[in-house]
């Protein structure tokens, strides 16, 4: 349920939006309440009911813009929906341009998977735009190797976080990219 956006709706939202990305800061997002939000956002909790139907909503709104900016900006793969390895790179680094921000999001293990819901997010664009390369598998076989590309991206971007970032980040995103199309099996000697 999304209130009218007059201007009072607006500046609501970007204090909605400035309290979550302030709290995020300090705590993992899925463990931000409503309570603490609405106390750091100098609303009540009925107003942030009148924008958001629940705090998960206001997450899947984050993940949505942050998709938004990815696709406006980076992502050439709905043209070249074959491009696996160029999208992996490109993604990479895209989470790696948004600093503390994808971190926070992406790289905890909690009860709302925002790192599982970017990609979820990403491939539900592909399949609308009908680039899905894919699509011509039988739906299990498909989400089986969806489910890989994600888990192996994911995975990747969270332990190179976790490593201390000590391998740089082109070089990360190219061994992302050969993993995700063509394993480990020509990188052993």
């Amino acid at each position: 349920m999304t209130a009218r956006l007059d201007p009072r709706s607006l500046r609501t939202r970007a204090a909605i939006r400035r309290a979550f990305e302030d709290l995020m800061v300090e705590k993992n997002a899925d463990r931000i309440k409503v309570k603490e939000l609405t106390d750091r956002a100098g609303i009540n909790r009925k107003t942030f009911y009148l924008h958001y139907e629940t705090i998960e909503s206001l997450f899947d709104e984050v993940v949505t813009e942050l998709m938004d900016e990815f696709f406006e900006h980076y992502e050439t793969t709905p043209d070249k929906p074959k491009d696996i390895d160029g999208h992996a790179r490109r993604f990479f680094l895209f989470l790696v341009s948004q600093g503390d921000r994808a971190e926070r999001l992406v790289c905890h293990a909690g009860s709302y998977d925002f790192g599982g819901r970017v990609y979820a997010e990403q491939m539900n664009r592909y399949r609308r735009l009908g680039k899905d390369p894919f699509d011509w598998l039988p739906e299990p076989e498909e989400e089986l190797v969806l489910n890989f590309i994600r888990t192996t991206a994911l995975d990747f971007y969270r332990q190179w976080v976790r490593g201390g970032r000590l391998v740089p980040q082109e070089r990360a995103a190219q061994l992302l990219a050969h993993l995700t199309c063509r394993g480990v099996d020509d990188l052993m000697e």
